[in-house]
């Protein structure tokens, strides 16, 4: 029996998930906490000396009724010489808890022992120089690989960081990567949808992705369209050879940023071209309110599915999480880069979401759809504006944003 939820028509998308985080759990979830509790308290020496005490009443309790069942007398105890039984077995009791506590922590330091001054400097010493050989060794293989026309972030054999971007889904890459997902899974509304209220599978996406980055940092970066990392540096000014649209999400741990080339208007449907032109020259509120996001859960543990939802209805991202936009129009000498900021640093809901969806990453597989809503019928029917799918993301491996000193940061 798998237990299905659904948000009642007067609640709201964050009171429903508020009432789910904070559900009460069940029932074997309850009985291992109590284990775990019991194990803990078992640790105290009080406890223990008290478990002696009720013991032995419970095994006098027992040999009187057998006593008497068996040769029909009783045997009674004066209530001094009880008092001073239970007292010499709380004592016993104590000390032998005691005795555990302190056996635990002489067998913990001898497994742990300080180190001196001078091991520790000599350690450091021989580390760093371990490190510089190391990086030299890397350095030395990076030369090599541009003489032979390989890249070094993708050629690295030694070391299993993984690359910006993510590899793309290939026979040789099944773990860590993205791919285009098949659209139809994706329900948006149709033509008739003011008056039917009725969806329908989508064609397929708009903007083709271009790329995946997950960088690690704890401090992540806002506006990350500029700096010179992004996909593989192919994002930068020189390289970049059509416009962008870019997600960044903002995590406690990173930054996941999802790069789309955008589509020429021409050859988007009539309706479709409107509402982006519209979205990309409109105002901080316009987008709020139009900027969807539906995640389907493809393959994943239930607990992730029942944390995502279903991946029926998408989710207006401003509702619950602040949105930031930097959006440069192209010019002659560069393209248009159209980034979109979702603060999830900033939303305890969210953060709550993602804290179980991070657990699993290793076993998910995800995929995303961008929609800007038509809430007009000129507008309608909806598209994909843009999708992607992430396989078994192992965040382990991700590379660390590297720090940048850009002049812009210092021209106040």
């Amino acid at each position: 029996g798998r237990e299905w939820l659904e948000i009642a028509t007067d609640e709201s998308v964050d009171e429903f998930v508020k009432k789910w985080l904070y559900t009460k759990p069940d029932s074997s979830t309850l009985m291992d906490r109590l284990y775990v509790y019991a194990m803990l308290m078992l640790q105290k020496p009080n406890i223990e000396a008290l478990l002696y005490v009720k013991l032995t009443l419970l095994v006098k309790y027992m040999m009187q009724g057998w006593w008497s069942e068996l040769f029909g007398h009783t045997i009674k105890v004066r209530i001094d010489v009880l008092a001073a039984i239970m007292a010499t077995l709380y004592y016993a009791g104590y000390n032998t808890g005691l005795s555990n506590v302190i056996l635990h922590h002489q067998q913990s330091s001898r497994t742990i022992k300080p180190e001196s001054p001078e091991k520790k400097q000599s350690i450091s010493r021989v580390t760093r120089t371990k490190i510089q050989r190391k990086q030299e060794m890397l350095d030395e293989c990076s030369l090599e690989c541009e003489d032979v026309g390989y890249s070094s972030s993708n050629a690295s054999v030694d070391s299993q960081i993984l690359s910006s971007p993510l590899p793309e889904l290939s026979e040789k890459y099944s773990t860590s990567c993205w791919s285009r997902p098949e659209d139809k899974m994706f329900n948006v509304r149709g033509k008739n949808y003011l008056k039917d209220r009725i969806k329908f599978p989508s064609g397929p996406s708009l903007f083709k992705c271009r790329g995946i980055d997950m960088f690690l940092t704890d401090n992540p970066e806002r506006n990350i369209s500029r700096l010179p990392c992004c996909l593989g540096g192919k994002l930068a000014t020189t390289n970049n050879t059509e416009d962008t649209f870019l997600v960044n999400f903002l995590l406690p741990f990173g930054n996941f940023v999802m790069y789309f080339s955008v589509a020429e208007e021409e050859s988007m449907p009539a309706n479709v071209a409107k509402v982006w032109k519209n979205f990309i020259n409109g105002d901080q509120m316009y987008r709020d309110a139009r900027l969807k996001l539906l995640p389907v859960v493809i393959d994943g543990p239930w607990i992730v599915k029942k944390a995502v939802g279903p991946g029926t209805a998408p989710a207006l991202l401003s509702q619950s999480i602040p949105l930031q936009y930097y959006f440069t129009h192209p010019t002659e000498k560069k393209k248009g880069i159209y980034e979109v900021d979702v603060i999830i640093t900033a939303s305890k809901i969210a953060r709550g979401i993602l804290s179980v969806v991070k657990s699993h990453t290793k076993r998910l597989t995800i995929g995303m759809a961008f929609i800007i809503e038509a809430a007009t019928e000129d507008e309608l029917p909806e598209a994909v504006l843009a999708s992607c799918q992430l396989h078994s993301l192992h965040l382990e491996l991700c590379p660390q944003l590297p720090k940048y000193y850009l002049e812009e940061d210092f021209a106040n």
